[in-house]
């Protein structure tokens, strides 16, 4: 295939320091028969020239793309056996379930910058019934282990994981919004500890450098910000954010969005990428993407997972 441009690089993946590998935003869109939608598919977005289309061999929820680009992880669909993590390596496709996950159900999940771990927030099977909280599944051994407890009365505990590069912390949404208490919570992954990071957020996603949490308010506005991660009182609005869950750029430099290209009341909405430069506040549309999106799981891959 020929060789793409791209608009970032990806440091994560430099050999020497006149090298890089360079990333190209994506989006994966899980099979949706109601809106016509029969294939689970990845979708590449180039700078120039066309989308460039990917069929996974089976539909995943909950996917999170992987922090080097060349892969993505979710739960394989329970309705067609048990559940259970899976990775999905790009170029050539091939699938391995994640050692530990069957058996827990998974309300979200996060994958360490080294890939060497995931946490887990949901539940599983034990001498008591069930147990429910964050669980750590060490890869590719399949240990598992009870980082935090959470009451199993309460479905809305700890949604939309988000781990900072040393995974010693998290943060994650709490509450419902049905009862209009949405907030977001940081995570001591070390002592099993909870507080919120403070009013008027609820979602919440840490950038690869460790330094800023994208959070999303929590109003009508959708208003996004920046919130210093060694100062929660320090916080930036950077502008609207359609995106259920901001992605960023491996260099910690862009935000990955989406923006809505027709009415919100249309069956089957479509949207365009675009990206957010957080230094200089600048959106660009990634034109090849323009309403071609359907809502989904956003991304980088890897230049070298599709030539």
């Amino acid at each position: 295939m020929r060789r793409l441009r791209a608009t970032l690089f990806l440091s994560g993946l430099l050999t020497t320091p006149a090298v890089r590998s360079q990333v190209l935003p994506a989006q994966y869109q899980s099979a949706n028969y109601q809106f016509g939608i029969r294939s689970d598919t990845l979708t590449v977005f180039p700078t120039i020239g066309r989308p460039i289309k990917n069929q996974l061999p089976f539909r995943l929820k909950d996917a999170a793309f992987a922090p080097d680009g060349k892969s993505i992880y979710g739960v394989k669909d329970e309705s067609q056996e048990q559940a259970y993590i899976s990775r999905i390596e790009f170029n050539p496709i091939r699938a391995t379930e994640i050692a530990g996950s069957s058996g827990l159900v998974v309300k979200s999940f996060a994958i360490s910058s080294r890939q060497d771990r995931l946490v887990v927030s949901g539940d599983r099977p034990d001498a008591s019934g069930r147990s429910c909280g964050l669980f750590e599944i060490l890869i590719p051994d399949g240990t598992v282990r009870q980082l935090a407890s959470s009451n199993c009365r309460d479905p809305w505990r700890w949604d939309h994981l988000s781990l900072s590069p040393s995974a010693e912390q998290a943060v994650a949404t709490a509450g419902s919004n049905r009862d209009r208490d949405l907030r977001l919570e940081l995570l001591d992954l070390v002592h099993g500890t909870a507080k919120s990071v403070g009013s008027g957020v609820f979602i919440g996603v840490w950038s690869p450098d460790g330094n800023w949490i994208a959070a999303r308010e929590n109003s009508d506005r959708d208003e996004l910000f920046l919130i210093d991660a060694n100062d929660f009182s320090r916080r930036r609005a950077v502008g609207g954010a359609v995106a259920l869950l901001p992605t960023w750029s491996p260099d910690s430099h862009f935000l990955l969005l989406w923006k809505d290209c027709g009415l919100h009341l249309d069956p089957d909405p479509r949207s365009t990428l675009e990206t957010l430069d957080i230094r200089t506040g600048k959106r660009t549309t990634i034109r090849p993407s323009q309403c071609q999106v359907y809502h989904g799981t956003m991304g980088w891959i890897s230049e070298e997972t599709v030539r």
